[in-house]
């Protein structure tokens, strides 16, 4: 009797042991099965995204990011590395991190500035301390002294373009125009085109009826200026005819770095100034003509010196080249871009967002 008593005890205690062992089980185990999620893709796409992030610069420049897009970038790597970080995470978190993250990546190359449309960019004249073309295209300028004088009398004004700070102060990075100096550019077909954009940054000193900032050939050609009312001017010779037109409420203001630009395709001409389109025209018709006789591109100046006055040689009338008075810049000049397209409102906008600060 004793030892049935004994044994009933023993087994009391084991069953008591055995739900003790069941239920300090079921306190640590919470039947959540191991997770083994690889994270392989996700830790190489952060630190690739890293490396990339770290470089980056924000700012207004070709090359550089648009200001904010590296914050935006930031907030999805954080939540990629805290899913990384995160033992319990599911393989299908996992790969939903991966997927975002690289959404992300696709948004931030998106704010990456580019240079405006540079297949179509014919020549740019940056200035910096000299006259050369920033492109590949090698559209070279040479500074001369110009023609003045008054009608019919031509003569040398003996003076160069001289460098200047630009519209930001720093020193040698534009020129100043004045007694008909002058930047001469060699004649090639790509200064010709059928359709055209050109962009520049003027300071004007005084009004000038013929405020020449890029010619080649005059009217014959095509010339962009500002006219006596200190209006953007811009005259083509198409296959139609001779088109003159002029910003119409776009002024430019004295002593005052200002953007200007134009563009030009068959059926619309248009003008911008600080980025802002001021006018559109839409009866202007036909392809730009290329020039019938060889004449260089001039900066600052209606024509080339030595053609002023010269006999034609391609059937023209004999007073095709005639001077009739003074028709040069006064004022500073820089940036100056000639494209072989008409750019979009939102290129123009670029372009002056880029070139508005240093």
């Amino acid at each position: 009797m004793k030892r049935q008593k004994l044994y009933l005890l023993i087994l009391s205690w084991l069953m008591f042991g055995a739900m003790a062992v069941v239920s300090s089980c079921s306190k640590s185990d919470n039947n959540t099965p191991t997770v083994n999620a690889d994270k392989t893709k996700l830790t190489a796409l952060i630190d690739s995204v890293t490396l990339g992030y770290n470089a980056a610069v924000e700012g207004t420049k070709p090359g550089t990011y648009a200001a904010g897009s590296k914050a935006t970038l930031k907030t999805a790597l954080d939540l990629a590395t805290a899913t990384k970080d995160d033992t319990k995470a599911t393989q299908a978190s996992v790969n939903t991190a991966v997927a975002n993250l690289r959404r992300a990546v696709v948004t931030f190359q998106s704010s990456l500035i580019q240079e405006v449309s540079a297949a179509n960019l014919v020549a740019q004249w940056k200035f910096n301390g000299n006259a050369n073309d920033a492109t590949t295209n090698a559209n070279n300028g040479t500074l001369k002294s110009g023609t003045v004088g008054t009608d019919k009398a031509p003569v040398d004004g003996n003076t160069l373009p001289v460098l200047v700070a630009d519209r930001f102060g720093q020193a040698n990075q534009a020129y100043e125009f004045n007694n008909g100096a002058y930047i001469e550019v060699p004649y090639k077909v790509a200064l010709n085109p059928q359709a055209i954009t050109v962009s520049a940054w003027c300071k004007r000193i005084d009004t000038n009826e013929n405020n020449y900032i890029v010619s080649l050939n005059r009217w014959n050609g095509y010339k962009f200026q500002l006219q006596s009312a200190n209006k953007p001017f811009f005259t083509a010779t198409t296959t139609v005819g001779i088109f003159d037109k002029d910003a119409e409420t776009g002024v430019v203001a004295l002593n005052t770095w200002t953007h200007v630009a134009t563009s030009y395709v068959d059926g619309t001409t248009k003008f911008y100034v600080n980025g802002a389109l001021v006018k559109t025209w839409t009866d202007t018709k036909g392809a730009m003509k290329a020039v019938p006789e060889l004449v260089n591109l001039c900066i600052g100046q209606q024509l080339p010196k030595d053609v002023y006055n010269r006999a034609p040689k391609a059937g023209q009338a004999a007073d095709y080249f005639a001077y009739y008075g003074p028709s040069y810049f006064k004022g500073q000049l820089d940036d100056i871009r000639i494209y072989n397209r008409a750019l979009t409102d939102a290129e123009i906008q670029s372009i002056f967002t880029i070139e508005s600060t240093k």
